[in-house]
């Protein structure tokens, strides 16, 4: 009943468990191949039915682009510069809630700085007349 193992030649030769008149075993790199017996002969059949697919990761956020490269920031558009001031501290928001890159993070910061110190924002929070404008970023407060 325990009859002799099965051996496949295919490069180094592997050693397959023996199941009724057919053995199964793995040819060559994570391929399964079964054996039939059939008049003395084997007839090789590969199956990649049972193995993992390759797929990518379905809940990896698309890279997103930093909205204002290509355009200019200018220390007097108060209502762009708005956007990237909370509404009830009046801090500025930082890359990782903008979504901006680094260079434009830095013209932003800047120009809000020069803005607020010539007066034309306020210093400790939003002005009021700019508080139901559109959302530039995914701010939420």
């Amino acid at each position: 009943m325990a009859g002799p193992l099965c051996s496949l030649a295919l490069g180094r030769e592997k050693l397959i468990m023996r199941l009724g008149s057919a053995c199964i075993g793995r040819a060559s790199r994570g391929v399964q191949t079964v054996l039939w017996r059939s008049c003395s002969q084997y007839k090789q059949v590969a199956t990649n039915e049972d193995l993992p697919v390759t797929m990518e990761n379905p809940y990896k956020e698309p890279n997103q682009k930093c909205i204002l490269c290509g355009k200019p920031v200018d220390y007097k558009n108060v209502q762009l510069l708005s956007q990237f001031v909370s509404p009830f501290t009046g801090c500025i928001y930082g890359r990782h809630i903008t979504g901006l890159c680094g260079k434009k993070q830095k013209e932003i910061t800047k120009a809000i700085k020069r803005a607020q110190i010539m007066g034309f924002m306020p210093v400790t929070y939003k002005d009021p007349a700019y508080l139901k404008d559109p959302k530039i970023c995914n701010i939420k407060y």
